[in-house]
C-alpha cells in the first residue's frame, strides 16, 4: 500500500473559523460578568463547526484471479491487480463536546472521538497490471469496477497504520487552546483514550 500525507486546506480554514467565532462569543458572553461559566464555555466551543485536520491519500491494490484448476488448465490464466486511490480525512467535531470541568479559571475538557471520512474511491488504470494468458478474453469494464469496489474496505483495514488519529486530536487541542485564551481561561484536556484497529475502523463514519 503506498501513502502520502498532504496539507488539508479545511484545516487551515477551520482554525480560522474557530477564532474566528470564539471573538465574537467573548463579547456576547464575557460583557456582563467578566468570565465565562460552564454553559458559557460549553456554547462557546460547541459553536465550532466540525473540522477536518488530517488529510491523506491512500492507495491500495486490489488482485483478482482464476481460483478453479480446470478452468486455468484448459483455458489459460487471468489475473489483474487494480490500483484504488482516496483521499481520507480525519478531525474532530467540536460540536459533539460535552465534558466540560471548570475550576476556577482552568477548563478541563475531554475530546469526543474523532471520525474518519473516506471519499469516493477511483481507479489508478495507468497502474493497473493485467496478465490473460491461452484462449481466455480479457476483463470486462464492469468486471474491473466490481474488483475496484473493494479497494475501499482495504484502505478501512488500513487505517491504523496511516496516522491519522493523533494529529487530528492534537489539532483539535491547538484550536480549542486557542478559544480558551481568547475566553480567559485555560484548557486542559484528559487524557486521550487509546484506539485499537477495531476502534479505529469503527469511527469511519458510514
Amino acid at each position: 500500500m503506498y501513502l502520502t500525507k498532504k496539507p488539508s486546506t479545511k484545516k487551515r480554514a477551520g482554525y480560522y473559523v474557530s477564532k474566528t467565532l470564539a471573538m465574537v462569543l467573548l463579547v456576547s458572553a464575557c460583557s456582563n460578568s467578566g468570565k465565562p461559566d460552564k454553559e458559557q464555555i460549553r456554547y462557546a466551543i460547541n459553536q465550532t463547526p466540525m473540522i477536518y485536520t488530517v488529510e491523506a491519500v491512500a492507495q491500495v491494490y486490489v488482485e483478482s484471479k482464476d481460483t478453479k484448476e480446470s478452468v486455468k488448465s484448459y483455458f489459460g490464466d487471468r489475473t489483474v491487480v487494480v490500483p484504488v486511490k482516496a483521499n481520507v480525512k480525519a478531525g474532530i467535531d467540536l460540536s459533539k463536546i460535552q465534558d466540560i470541568n471548570v475550576q476556577g479559571d482552568v477548563v478541563h475538557v475531554t475530546l469526543p472521538d474523532p471520525f474518519i471520512e473516506i471519499e469516493s474511491t477511483e481507479i489508478v488504470y495507468e497502474d493497473m497490471a493485467i496478465n490473460v494468458s491461452g484462449i481466455r478474453g480479457g476483463f470486462k469494464d464492469e468486471e474491473i469496477t466490481g474488483i475496484a469496489a473493494l479497494g475501499k474496505d482495504k484502505i478501512v483495514e488500513n487505517l491504523p497504520y496511516m496516522d491519522l488519529i493523533e494529529p487530528a486530536q492534537q489539532q483539535a487541542e491547538a484550536i480549542l487552546y486557542g478559544i480558551g485564551q481568547k475566553l480567559g481561561v485555560k484548557i486542559v484536556f484528559e487524557p486521550r483514550p487509546v484506539y485499537d484497529k477495531l476502534n479505529i475502523e469503527n469511527l469511519v463514519k458510514r
